[in-house]
């Protein structure tokens, strides 16, 4: 008889691993809207007292203030997470696992609460991870089984994040082991299942992204998939150049650190009192078809200012991700791109949200190039009827293979390069 390639104890703390990652996950997504209603009410309340704009403000610097502290505190927390994880996996990097859980958690909550552009995903990769290389000090785990933990966890974190635990475990493989084997992937999936679980119960099983998805609607041609994911990856590859620009400028500033990360923070706040729907990641953006959509004119101006907003914030190296974001200014891309095809009388006005979620998981696919991962998620997250399957698909390689014809870098293994210079540099 064979041997099992599984051991009961490992398998008992990828579970026990899990569990605490839905538990940890799970409260700091009830933690940013509760810190985000407050926010969001004072600006509400500014367009009829001006005290209330002074208050929300403050409230913003206040947080800032506290985003900043955790970054002195633990610079490791800086952006995403994601590549820093990545290089954690391939033992590039090293971090304090304690002190990346309690500053990316605290400074996670102020950055992303406050309503600025910034996404809850990146973030709970990384608190994930940390949980995950925690269990495995705790339990004096051997190297391999450690970067299971750490791998798990980080897909957990996902998964929680999203309600999508498929995705995270597509993620773990596409975007940190870059290969698979039955071992890892029993240990890791096991830890992704059961957080994704643990979320569910605490939180619920809803979508996380709530999209009344319309299944009459007739299946445009293959041929406009194939422009949209030929345009999108082309805007794939100019985001990846502004994020890496924002890097740049803000590196290159010589001003306090507590300036740069602060700044964001101000100027976001000035503009959402003149323009409070810019307010958080961007899911009103997402939503705009299923309401009175706006004209091509406006919905371009949206895309430009939610754009600025995002390098505005993650180019200050802030605790936040860019993934719901960027699946934002996916949305504003596709609904452009199907409001022009229903000016030209080419699509019924229902299908622009076709184009909307087609462009979310193109947009993904080019910027993060994980496109297996882009398909999954958006499903999972928008409840898209299978006959659409396909043509995300068809979207999302279009895509992918206009970013790297190209020769466009996945934005992950870019900032992982700046982060390991910068700590070649210190």
């Amino acid at each position: 008889m064979k041997q099992s390639i599984i051991d009961s104890k490992n398998l008992g703390i990828a579970a026990l691993t899990g569990i605490a990652t839905g538990i940890i996950i799970s409260t700091f997504r009830l933690g940013i809207p509760y810190i985000a209603r407050l926010s969001h009410h004072l600006l509400m309340k500014s367009e009829h007292q001006i005290l209330f704009g002074f208050l929300f403000i403050g409230l913003l610097l206040l947080l800032a203030m506290l985003a900043s502290f955790a970054l002195d505190r633990e610079p490791f927390i800086s952006g995403s997470g994601i590549p820093q994880v990545s290089g954690q996996i391939q033992n590039k990097l090293e971090q304090k696992w304690y002190s990346v859980l309690i500053y990316k958690f605290i400074g996670g909550l102020a950055a992303i609460g406050s309503g600025l552009t910034l996404g809850r995903e990146g973030p709970s990769v990384q608190i994930g991870a940390a949980i995950g290389q925690g269990m495995a000090s705790l339990s004096k785990s051997s190297k391999e089984q450690s970067k299971f933990l750490i791998a798990g966890a980080a897909g957990g974190g996902m998964a929680a994040a999203f309600n999508a635990p498929l995705s995270g475990i597509i993620f773990v493989y596409e975007e940190l082991f870059h290969k698979s084997s039955r071992t890892s992937f029993i240990y890791t999936a096991l830890t992704i299942i059961l957080a994704s679980l643990t979320s569910n119960f605490i939180l619920g099983s809803h979508p996380s992204l709530t999209v009344p998805v319309y299944h009459g609607i007739e299946t445009p041609s293959p041929i406009w998939s194939i422009i949209l994911g030929i345009l999108l990856g082309g805007s794939g590859i100019i985001f990846n150049a502004s994020i890496l620009k924002a890097n740049q400028v803000y590196s290159q500033w010589q001003l306090p650190k507590w300036v740069k990360h602060t700044l964001p923070f101000l100027i976001t706040a000035i503009i959402l009192l003149k323009e409070p729907q810019f307010f958080g990641s961007g899911e009103n953006m997402i939503l705009l078809p299923l309401i009175e959509n706006p004209s091509i004119q406006i919905l371009c101006f949206f895309l430009l200012i939610k754009w600025f907003l995002l390098l505005l914030a993650f180019g200050s190296g802030l605790p936040g991700g860019i993934f719901f974001p960027l699946l934002a200014l996916g949305a504003l891309l596709g609904n452009i791109y199907g409001s022009i095809l229903f000016e030209f009388g080419l699509i019924n006005h229902d299908a622009i949200l076709y184009f909307v979620i087609l462009a979310m998981s193109s947009h993904f696919a080019a910027i993060v190039r994980a496109p297996l991962t882009g398909i999954i998620l958006i499903i999972e997250m928008t409840g898209s009827p299978l006959p659409w399957l396909l043509p995300i698909a068809i979207a999302s390689y279009t895509a992918v293979i206009t970013a790297e014809f190209l020769g466009c870098e996945p934005i992950y293994e870019s900032l992982l390069d700046i982060t390991l210079t910068k700590k070649g540099n210190r």
